[in-house]
């Protein structure tokens, strides 16, 4: 029995779906959080995992490589991106690659440091340890979902 999710919980439910339920439900938690500290800075969570991809790569990704590290189709990766280059924070070459700006990096610090707090504090109050997440369900068993 989840106690700390009951909403979750049916007589017949199964473990997997259960456990699906938990975790749409932390992601969802979590957005939150994270996206309410963002929003001082005009970012979503989404946006900062788009500038810590692009900005892990200093020649810049191509739209399909944006793609395949944010998990989704190519046409919204660079719709998504657009608004990001028109504040500054990304460049757009004429062949098409995202590159981050001098600005998109000072931003990125800075979001960062307010994710990070965002994030300390829904894991303290979860209760939930950072690094047996991690482990559990890391990155690197998940091929589009990009940085953490």
């Amino acid at each position: 029995m989840n106690s700390e999710h009951p909403e979750y919980e049916t007589a017949d439910a199964a473990p997997s779906l259960e456990a699906t339920l938990v975790l749409a439900w932390a992601k969802s938690s979590l957005d939150t959080a994270i996206g309410t500290a963002l929003s001082r800075v005009g970012l979503s969570l989404d946006d900062l995992r788009r500038l810590r991809s692009i900005g892990a790569q200093p020649q810049g990704l191509t739209r399909e490589d944006l793609a395949e590290a944010m998990g989704e189709s190519r046409s919204h990766a660079v719709r998504s991106s657009l608004p990001l280059v028109k504040l500054g924070w990304l460049s757009r070459a004429e062949s098409g690659e995202f590159a981050l700006t001098d600005s998109g990096r000072a931003l990125i610090d800075q979001a960062e440091g307010l994710a990070e707090k965002a994030a300390h504090r829904w894991f303290t109050d979860t209760g939930l340890n950072p690094t047996e997440v991690i482990s559990a369900v890391g990155s690197g068993r998940f091929p589009h979902s990009g940085p953490p």
